[in-house]
């Protein structure tokens, strides 16, 4: 029998507002309130900074990226610096990773396989990298990878929040304020450098629901769950 579990979009949405949802379906999930869920958001430019981050990797001021209308803010995933905004879309599956597979590192590939396998139905050859996170893809004019898929996740009590974003038609400009995920050697790209017209968001939340349930044969319906 399938396991059951939720999805919710919150649309485009502040990220602090966002997290603040994300908090309190963590708890009730944890708590056993609420069946596990895939949440999906769309936000407004910020950079967020993960526990791992070095002030190096953030190229302009405060001043200066909220000229640029770009917000920053400190958050409690793992990782570096990363950068969130319009044409991104934001998944925060909020789940008890441990009935679906044994360990967070099993988690997090699995993750990034799901990515991959979207990917693939729009014929772009995404892959990972020895030792980084995430999903790439080859530029095909310089042969460099670049990352299109962050990930980075935290778990409580046996229960992961954050997750991953995919890159379908951001502001690409927007990048040049960070070095993304602090690693200097290589860029970022989206879906729009490789097809001649960009899928919606709301097309990609629907595709990411189908290869999660096909990676961990779930069945993932949307809920109106209440959230404050």
């Amino acid at each position: 029998m399938k396991k059951n579990l939720n999805w919710i979009d919150l649309g485009l949405i502040s990220y602090e507002e966002a997290f603040k949802h994300q908090e309190e379906l963590h708890q009730k999930c944890a708590d056993g309130f609420c069946e596990d869920t895939l949440l999906f958001q769309e936000n407004h430019p910020i950079i967020t900074l993960g526990r791992g981050s070095h002030e190096k990797n953030l190229l302009y001021s405060t001043a200066e990226l909220a000229s640029m209308g770009i917000g920053i803010t400190s958050v409690s995933r793992g990782g570096d610096i990363s950068y969130h905004g319009n044409g991104q879309l934001i998944i925060s599956p909020i789940l008890h990773f441990e009935r679906y597979i044994k360990t967070a590192h099993q988690y997090v590939r699995c993750l990034e396989e799901i990515v991959i396998n979207l990917l693939e139905t729009y014929h772009i050859p995404g892959k990972r990298v020895k030792g980084l996170s995430g999903v790439w893809v080859v530029d095909g004019k310089t042969g460099e990878d670049k990352k299109i898929s962050a990930l980075g996740i935290a778990v409580s009590h046996g229960v992961t929040l954050h997750g991953l974003s995919i890159n379908v038609n951001p502001n690409m400009s927007h990048f040049s304020t960070i070095i993304p995920c602090g690693i200097e050697d290589k860029g970022v790209t989206s879906m729009e450098a490789y097809v001649l017209t960009p899928p919606s968001l709301v097309e990609i939340r629907n595709a990411f629901i189908v290869a999660f349930d096909n990676m961990f044969g779930t069945q993932t319906v949307k809920r109106m769950i209440e959230i404050t």
